[in-house]
This record gives structure tokens, C-alpha cells and sequence, in this order.
């Protein structure tokens, strides 16, 4: 199946077309996909400036490192503000490359190292800031921790005796356990970590849609399933030792 996208003509092609100024591509849905990843994760709003010096902020946090000016973060900032992402359209579509490049960007002028010899306080806000975007990494770059962020922050928070619903599938991650506990080669455990990514890539895909529809309910369902899905991939990446978690 192919996703239909339409792309503007430019504007001197445009007034030459018969009354049709858009040209119909047709594309396969992962091409899609990753257009639309690099739609909504590229652009970031404009910086606000420096309250102290007035220059530029060179990112959404209250740090300028041209006059040393820190402030706490503002209470309510998400972990896509702070790294320049947006938020908006979809929380959940994230672009890797671009999520690892503001976090590099901001450490190098939040880290605590370029703040010693600054006052007591100053240093203390740049630790604090510093780990506050070390997590915001961590969460954002992760299908499975970006999810449970995104739902704690509309308000969906899981819990961790939250329990799989899809009995079918349940059965088949049992049976998965099952076939790594007693694999007697890598080769078999290699066959069933394909067959479990192939239901981790449909489970993603199916978050990012219900993420984009404001579905939190849905969300918060299929964000479980995936939870028991990564455990088996977990355990089979383990193997021959065995792995446990709190499933």
C-alpha cells in the first residue's frame, strides 16, 4: 500500500499548469513516514533573548553564555521545548539525528564545566540543568520511554502493575519466553528476536498514529503492549543468561 502525498509546484510552474497546481506522489508508507519525521522535528520556534545582556538565547532555556546569565527552568517546559523540538503535531515523531545534535549544542554550554569559578549558585543551576537534559535525552530518544513521557504529561501516567489486554498477543509473548528459555542455539533465539521486532515496528507505528489522534486511552494500551515487547527483546538479547523483569 502507498500513502499519497501531495507536493506544491513551484510558483512560476504553477500558473503554467492547467489548474493543477499540486502534483500527486505517490510514496511507500516508510518513505512517508520519514518525510513526515523531518517535517515536524526540524523546525524549532525563535529564541527569546538574554534578559540580562539582550542577546540572543541559543536555545529555548534561560542560559546565555555570552554574559553567564542561568535561570531555573521554567516550571512546565517540556523535554521537546528544552531540546528545541516540537511538540505539536505529534510529540511522538522524533527526529534522532536532530534530538542527539541539540543535546550536544546544549551540554556544550549547560555542562557543569564551563561554570566552575562561577558563583555557588550559578554552578548549582548548571548541575541541575545539565541532568534535567540528560533525562530529557534518555526519554525522548527511546520509542518506549518518549511514549510513557508523553502520556505523563497529558495526564496518562502508566503504572507498573498496568496489565497487557490483548490475550492473543499475550499468549504469543509467553510462547516467545518459552522458545528463548529453552533455545539450545543463538540461531533460535535470532529467530524469534525477528518475528518479536516485526510486532515492535507494527506496535510503533500503531502509537504514532493513536499519538496523532490525541487517543491517550489507546496510547496508554498499545505503550503497555510495546513494554512486552521490549522485555523480549530484552531477554532474548540476554541469552543464555537468563533476564527478568517485573512481567
Amino acid at each position: 500500500m502507498f500513502r499519497r502525498v501531495l507536493v506544491a509546484a513551484p510558483p512560476r510552474l504553477a500558473s503554467a499548469l492547467p489548474q493543477r497546481p499540486l502534483v500527486r506522489i505517490h510514496l511507500p508508507p516508510a518513505t512517508a513516514a520519514r518525510l513526515s519525521a523531518h517535517r515536524f522535528s526540524t523546525s524549532s520556534p525563535p529564541h527569546p533573548k538574554c534578559p540580562q545582556c539582550s542577546a540572543p538565547l541559543p536555545s529555548p532555556l534561560p542560559i546565555c553564555p555570552k554574559c553567564a546569565y542561568i535561570a531555573p527552568i521554567p516550571q512546565g517546559m517540556t523535554y521537546h521545548e528544552m531540546l528545541g523540538l516540537p511538540y505539536e503535531p505529534n510529540p511522538f515523531i522524533v527526529n534522532p539525528a536532530a534530538l542527539k545534535r541539540r543535546f550536544l549544542e546544549l551540554q556544550g554550554i549547560i555542562h557543569p564545566d564551563r561554570w566552575v569559578g562561577r558563583s555557588k549558585e550559578q554552578q548549582e543551576l548548571a548541575v541541575v540543568m545539565s541532568a534535567r537534559i540528560n533525562d530529557a535525552l534518555h526519554r525522548l530518544s527511546n520509542p518506549l520511554r518518549r511514549v510513557e513521557y508523553i502520556l505523563e504529561h497529558e495526564g496518562f501516567a502508566g503504572e507498573d502493575t498496568d496489565k497487557l489486554e490483548d490475550h492473543t498477543l499475550l499468549i504469543d509473548i509467553l510462547e516467545m519466553r518459552e522458545r528463548i528459555e529453552g533455545a539450545e542455539s543463538r540461531e533460535e533465539v535470532e529467530e524469534v528476536r525477528a518475528e518479536n521486532a516485526e510486532q515492535i515496528k507494527e506496535t510503533i507505528d500503531e502509537i504514532r498514529h493513536l499519538v496523532e489522534k490525541k487517543d491517550w486511552p489507546a496510547v496508554k494500551e498499545a505503550a503497555v503492549k510495546l513494554k512486552y515487547l521490549q522485555g523480549i527483546e530484552q531477554a532474548a538479547a540476554a541469552w543464555p543468561h537468563p533476564f527478568t523483569d517485573h512481567h
